[in-house]
Formats: structure tokens, sequence, C-alpha cells
């Protein structure tokens, strides 16, 4: 099924210009249309400074797809993704999810009034799919949620996907406390999808200037992190193979084909499950 806004969505009204977004830069990387030009002149000055730029946010997105895959194949028929962001044309967390176990429950979670309103409006006729509009850095207050616990069954294993980046977190201790919570929330044998952007050992550099040139563009500050920094997210979690990884090697479904721009030396993902329950 290919998904496209309703007629009349998305006007310049309905966004909050003139910074770029988050959510359209990446939508402008992934070949999609609702994004603006001052979206795609920051993607191509991130791009004049990281070199693969685009290809890190495709590569990511690509890393969330054999995600779901391999969870969906592990036996998890739940999944809530968080701060999802734009729905895109192909490839969305419950299509992937659906084609491997029709059964399967996904459940999507943003703040952006517009996102909840498009994502709403394009699943309307999915019952097995679901928009919240909650805090992902919150796990109590959402999984409390009337609407999530009513679709997920907090007492089996359900994947939470933070997929399009802690970078976009800066505040250690809320992260932290937000990723014990849903830690202490789920079953065992739920898991936890996270990626972020580190601070390459051999070019620091790359990561300040991404970092400023986000901010310029988007007026907002993003944080690339130490590897071992991105590490300590997962404690407590149980790392699958092949641990925390650049996200174009995490599984690949085959060879690289061609060196990788020097940006995707900051992309970095990992699954943790959580353990059983000691005794």
């Amino acid at each position: 099924m290919t998904l496209a806004p309703p007629p009349g969505l998305f006007t310049a009204r309905t966004w909050r210009l003139p910074v770029a977004s988050p959510a359209r830069i990446h939508n402008a990387a992934l070949g999609g249309t609702d994004n603006y030009v001052l979206d795609r002149e920051a993607l191509a000055a991130l791009e004049e400074t990281a070199p693969g730029f685009t290809e890190l946010l495709r590569a990511t997105r690509a890393w969330h797809v054999r995600v779901v895959r391999h969870l969906a194949h592990r036996g998890i028929d739940q999944f809530l993704d968080l701060a999802a962001g734009l729905p895109h044309a192909h490839e969305n967390t419950h299509q992937i999810a659906q084609r491997h176990n029709r059964d399967a429950t996904v459940a999507y979670t943003d703040t952006d009034p517009l996102l909840l309103s498009y994502g709403r409006a394009l699943l309307e006729d999915n019952d097995a799919t679901h928009i919240v509009s909650g805090d992902h850095l919150d796990p109590h207050r959402l999984l409390d949620h009337e609407q999530l616990w009513s679709v997920l069954d907090l007492r089996r294993p359900v994947a939470v996907l933070m997929t399009r980046g802690v970078q976009h977190e800066l505040d250690d201790h809320r992260l932290s406390a937000a990723l014990t919570g849903y830690r202490s929330l789920l079953a065992p044998g739920s898991a936890l999808a996270l990626s972020g952007w580190i601070e390459p050992v051999d070019d620091p550099d790359l990561a300040r200037s991404v970092e400023q040139v986000w901010h310029i563009h988007s007026g907002r500050r993003l944080r690339c992190r130490t590897g071992s920094e991105l590490r300590r997210l997962f404690d407590g979690y149980d790392l699958l193979d092949p641990g925390l990884a650049p996200v174009q090697s995490w599984w690949p479904d085959g060879p690289l084909l061609r060196a990788p721009g020097k940006a995707l030396k900051l992309g970095c993902g990992g699954v943790g499950v959580v353990p059983p329950t000691p005794g």
C-alpha cells in the first residue's frame, strides 16, 4: 500500500517556518515530498559539511526496516514506534511488521499535532495500527495512556523503537531514566531498538560541525555522543548480536557496493532485550 497525504493537509501555514524541521529534513533525504526549500537547503548544507549525510539518513532508515523485520522473525508482534515523525511512502513500521505477521499491532507516538493528524488520516482504515499523542521520555505516563494499554498487552513482549536517533535528546539523565522506565515496565523478552550519532574517534570535528550546521538551519541543538556514552544507554538490557554497530553494518542485506560517505561514521544502532526477571 502506498501512503499519500490527504489533499490540502500540508501548506506553508501548517508548519513552523522559516526554520527547517527535523522531520522534513528526514523526509527530503528519503525522497519524500512533504518538505520545503529551506529543508532541502538544510540537507544540502549538511551534505556539504559531512559528505554522505543523505546516505546516513537513508542508511538509518534501512536499519530500522531490518530491525523491525528481525524482531518480527523473533516472534514479537507488538511494536511501539516512539517519536515516529512523518509517515513514509513505503516501509512504515506497520507495513514491515504486518508483512511478516499480519496480526502484528503497531502504535506510533509523537507530540506534534500536525504529524498526529497526518498519521491518523493515513491509517484510519488499519485497525491494528494506532497513533497516540505522548512524550516518549515519560514511559510511565505514555504506557498508562488508555489508547496504548487498550491495544498493547504489556504482559507480553513489546518492541520499543527509538530509531530516529537519540542525538536529539540532550538530557542524559532524562533519557537514561526513560530507558530504565521502559525496561522496568515491559515484559521480559521485550526489545529496545535505539540509534544515535556518535563522535568519531578519528574525526571529532565532524560531529561538532554537524551539530553546528544543524542548529543554524533548524534552530534546534543535537548532541553526538561518544561510543561509550551511547553503549551505556543499553545498561540493563541484553544486547543482541552484533551489538552496537554502524547502522549500515547491522545485519546488512548484502555487501556494501561502494565506500561509505564520511557522514556514515556518525550513525550507530543496536537492539537490547529485557532480560528475565531474577528468581
